[in-house]
């Protein structure tokens, strides 16, 4: 029996997918309309990551209450802290607690522990839920060969850069908006002046969006590596939490061990502690000094998102540009 096309098959393939040729609007416009489709798509289908969003919203909003209640019965005189320091590090804590994962990453005064109750889970479920939605938009599309559809309207290019901007946007939703909610909250409960802090609310937004960028260039890749949606989300949360675990199975019992640099996510939480001006943090309860000459270093920690950077870039234009994408 030959194996070569019917004539119909024949005919699909050269008029069913022909390049568009009619008005376009121009190129953000269809970008965004891949990622807005994409967005309102992962979220409209999917009960579970409507339960984890909610879930993540009120873990965040107890965790900040809870800090604006115990300060109301600490007594701040006689104290190493004013009520300013307490609403940075307090702020920049829960921030980057959205982000580390296994390893405890704080800026908190080491021994002041009243108000270092970040809850880690909330990046266990910003990760899972970023690993569900991210799986799919490309693996999705190459399962069902809907992939052809897209190219005979848009480019590569702007098919790509839609897909990012569609996870970036749910990463909007998922942290950067409750890290601008948290500023504000938190310097009305504790009674700041926004205007003097509002370095810090910036600060939070440019991390947030850093961090959601860089994983959504990972997870993205992964998808578009694979026709099957379970495997770039489990590989991508798995590898994840393997990565981020290597420091506390191993590492635990030297603050200075270079096995920290392979929590690729906690790596983007130490870059964001750098640029808010700490010199140094405790990671698992352990003081880590970047620029002491020992251990883990302020470059080292850059060069590892570099590479994860350079690495989700070439993985994911090697993937979608080659011919049988």
């Amino acid at each position: 029996m030959s194996d070569s096309p019917s004539g119909d098959d024949t005919y699909i393939r050269r008029f069913g997918f022909r390049r568009f040729t009619g008005v376009r609007q121009n190129r953000l416009y269809r970008i965004i309309a891949v990622a807005w489709f994409n967005l309102i798509e992962a979220i409209r289908r999917s009960g579970f990551t409507k339960m984890l969003l909610v879930f993540m919203f009120f873990s965040i909003l107890i965790q900040d209450v809870l800090i604006i209640v115990i300060s109301w019965f600490l007594p701040f005189t006689g104290l190493p802290i004013t009520i300013n320091e307490l609403f940075r590090d307090a702020y920049a804590d829960s921030v980057l607690g959205m982000v580390s994962l296994v390893n405890r990453i704080t800026v908190l005064e080491l021994g002041f522990m009243p108000f270092n109750i970040s809850a880690i889970g909330i990046s266990f479920i910003w990760l899972l839920l970023m690993a569900i939605v991210g799986g799919g938009l490309i693996a999705d599309d190459r399962l069902h060969q809907t992939t052809e559809v897209y190219f005979s309207r848009i480019s590569r290019l702007e098919y790509t850069i839609g897909k990012l901007m569609s996870l970036m946007l749910f990463s909007a939703v998922v942290v950067v908006l409750p890290s601008i909610i948290q500023y504000f909250l938190l310097s009305y409960g504790l009674e700041t002046d926004l205007l003097v802090n509002i370095d810090l609310m910036f600060w939070g937004i440019g991390f947030t969006l850093l961090a959601a960028f860089l994983l959504s260039l990972l997870i993205l890749a992964l998808s578009s590596f694979t026709k099957r949606r379970a495997v770039a989300t489990l590989s991508f949360f798995i590898a994840a939490i393997v990565l981020s675990s290597f420091y506390s199975a191993i590492g635990w019992s030297q603050s200075e061990s270079l096995i920290l640099l392979l929590d690729f996510v906690g790596a983007i939480a130490l870059l964001g502690a750098m640029a808010l001006g700490y010199e140094s943090l405790d990671v698992n309860g352990r003081t880590i000094i970047f620029n002491n000459g020992i251990g883990v270093e302020g470059p080292m920690v850059l060069a590892v998102v570099l590479i994860v950077l350079m690495l989700g870039i070439v993985a994911l234009m090697l993937t979608l540009f080659r011919r049988d994408s």
